[in-house]
């Protein structure tokens, strides 16, 4: 199962720990459950290196979450958390994916050489992301769909595969001041079903 699951309110520390190569999750958050992650190494595992669920809120402070299996991140079933210096990278799918009604904050984290998306958002997920770089993702930097509505401020998405910003099938969001240059397909794809409910600002592209 979870190398770590915390749940019902348990607000443990975690610092300096090696997680990895487990059959699913590195660490679940889940039902209430708290927590401070910080300095660990999690990577190798067969599903995401963290999963946040059902009320999780951790705090996740300068991990590395890698090379797994699926996502880096995993935030679901209105899970919350907050992710700050974090380093995230070549994860098999999304570093981040956000979705079904979570809100996690995610600020100063490098998300990068990811087979997808740098961060994904759909299924009415929210999300504020903040002075993150997302670069180097086979897919899009920041792929937002399905209702997903996340805010986007000061990033650096830079050198994905696809555009820095994708936003189709009903996808929303706030996207102000962010550098989306030099990314292959340029700094936007944004359908045309989607733009009245795009706010777009003060981005380099």
């Amino acid at each position: 199962m979870a190398g770590v699951e915390i749940k019902t309110g348990g607000n443990p520390t975690l610092r300096g720990n090696r997680i990895h190569d487990g059959k699913q999750v590195g660490v679940l958050v889940c039902e209430n459950g708290l927590g401070a992650l910080e300095d660990n190494e999690i990577f190798g595992n067969a599903f995401a290196g963290v999963e946040i669920k059902t009320g999780g809120n951790p705090m996740l402070r300068r991990n590395r979450i890698h090379d797994g299996k699926q996502s880096g991140v995993y935030v679901h079933e209105n899970g919350v958390g907050t992710l700050e210096d974090n380093e995230i990278f070549g994860n098999a799918m999304a570093g981040v994916y956000i979705k079904t009604g979570s809100n996690p904050t995610l600020r100063r984290n490098r998300i990068h050489d990811g087979k997808q998306s740098g961060v994904n958002v759909y299924e009415s997920g929210l999300g504020t992301l903040e002075d993150n770089e997302i670069f180097g993702n086979a897919f899009a930097g920041v792929t937002i769909k399905s209702g997903g509505n996340p805010t986007l401020r000061r990033n650096v998405i830079t050198k994905n595969l696809y555009e820095a910003v994708w936003v189709y099938d009903g996808g929303r969001g706030e996207i102000v001041k962010n550098d989306m240059r030099d990314n292959a397909r340029g700094a936007f794809d944004i359908s045309e079903e989607c733009k009245a409910n795009v706010r777009v600002e003060g981005n380099q592209e």
